[in-house]
């Protein structure tokens, strides 16, 4: 195996798998001297060969340096020799590198928060952890450091089953306040099977899989294929599982921004699972267009900063039900010149005209008709009904409609009235269209809440 001095130098030390005799010293030792000695007679070839020797024997990549090549340092076969190896610091990686740190410090940050939901709150940290470790595992190798650090080989692939259920259990928890059984730990089986599975990697010496890196060695060719078509096959399924949850909650929800949390994390999850699958056509080698290689990992990056940024400036998310900022909301307004204190006027004038006035019992009435009694603009009327109701124009009327018609069938047992006679008298134009907000309001029909009614007299 081999470690990092008080120095920071690589240095050689045993493993149970690698054992250094005397012999195989004296052995590694002649490989650095012929590369020294190839190198000062400027035989670039033979002395970077000996120089590859020595590094695959003991893993120390501190010979790749200019002053002991020097006089072969300017060399074709040097430079490549020395790309081959040495660490390269682009933008990019390193801004990959900074996002997984960045995932790490907030999942602890999640797991220290007091008064939140411990067990979502975990199964959430946990996506953005893992999510973090793929990335940092990615980085590595993009920065050309995996040399480096052998320890990593396979490091993320056992997590390849594990996203699809940790976002799946989340949303059953905070979408429909699900508790969880240890029946639930049955999902957990195709990820334990992949670990048992791959656990011999595991077990390898630091150094024996630095060669594995080192000699580039295909592992796992004949499984990665399939393991990539289960991942995927995950991904889509909890996909369509936790977007079922979420239609659910929000056709229960009478709060439109309940799920905006949900919605937004879904919405990455599901565009991560399409760049997933553009990813694994790349490399299979259907086409090749660099861009998508980075796709998968943007993706990951921006849930990460998400979470972070919600963490930070809403960490009341991990505490239930709170009101997030749309960003459909943010853009559709973005131009707006309605002050807050306008906004709040203009609420008040709106509530007197369907409170006292009970315009939504006129014919024909529209958002342009509205806006021309508040005395206003169409835009400012539509941003007020969204912002103070949570709902557009339509839903609003059909609502004080709705409320209006409840009161008219408690208040008119004596059945002078049926229902189109009711529909036509709050607002509505025809039956049907009554029927169904009266069924979206109440789960019944208007004719089975009547009913309802006269059974309890």
């Amino acid at each position: 195996m081999f470690g990092f001095d008080s120095l920071g130098q690589i240095e050689i030390a045993s493993s149970p798998s690698v054992e250094f005799n005397q012999d195989s010293m004296k052995v590694i030792n002649e490989y650095r001297n012929l590369a020294r000695i190839y190198a000062d007679s400027l035989q670039a070839d033979k002395a970077i060969n000996y120089a590859e020797k020595y590094i695959r024997a003991t893993s120390d990549l501190s010979i790749i340096n200019d002053h002991f090549f020097s006089k072969i340092s300017q060399t074709d076969i040097y430079l490549n020799f020395k790309s081959n190896y040495k660490p390269k610091f682009d933008t990019l990686p390193l801004f990959y590198l900074f996002a997984s740190l960045l995932g790490l410090f907030i999942f602890m940050i999640l797991n220290l928060k007091k008064g939140v939901n411990k067990v979502s709150t975990f199964l959430m940290s946990m996506f953005v952890l893992l999510n973090s470790l793929f990335i940092l595992h990615l980085s590595l190798y993009l920065i050309n450091c995996q040399y480096y650090f052998p320890n990593t080989l396979l490091f993320s692939t056992v997590f390849t089953l594990l996203y699809g259920p940790l976002i799946y259990f989340y949303f059953k928890i905070t979408a429909i306040d699900y508790k969880l059984k240890w029946k639930d730990a049955l999902h957990l089986i195709p990820a334990i099977v992949l670990l048992i599975y791959i656990s011999p990697f595991y077990a390898l010496s630091s150094i024996e899989k630095f060669i594995i890196l080192f000699d580039q060695e295909d592992i796992l060719t004949y499984e990665a294929n399939f393991i990539i078509a289960t991942k995927i096959l995950s991904l889509v399924l909890y996909a369509f599982l936790t977007y079922k949850i979420y239609l659910v909650s929000k056709a229960k929800s009478k709060k439109k921004f309940k799920l905006l949390w949900q919605r937004n994390i879904i919405a990455i999850y599901v565009t991560y699972v399409l760049a997933f699958i553009v990813y694994t056509t790349i490399t299979s080698g259907f086409f090749d267009f660099p861009i998508f290689f980075h796709l998968q990992i943007l993706v990951v990056v921006g849930l990460v900063f998400y979470v972070a940024y919600i963490t930070y400036v809403q960490p009341e998310v991990f505490k239930g039900e709170v009101k997030l900022v749309d960003p459909i909301g943010i853009f559709k307004y973005k131009s707006s010149a309605l002050t807050p204190s306008f906004s709040l006027e203009l609420k008040q004038e709106l509530l007197s005209l369907l409170n006292d006035d009970k315009i939504y019992k006129e014919s024909g009435i529209s958002l342009d008709l509205l806006s021309e009694k508040l005395g206003t603009s169409r835009h400012n009327t539509s941003q007020v009904i969204n912002e103070h109701f949570d709902m557009n124009f339509y839903e609003l009327m059909n609502k004080f409609r709705i409320d209006e018609a409840i009161h008219l069938i408690n208040n008119e047992m004596d059945g002078n009235l049926n229902i189109i006679d009711i529909a036509y008298k709050v607002g509505f134009n025809n039956k049907v269209t009554f029927n169904k907000s009266f069924k979206k309001a109440l789960s019944v029909t208007p004719s089975q809440y009547i009913k309802s009614l006269n059974s309890e007299k």
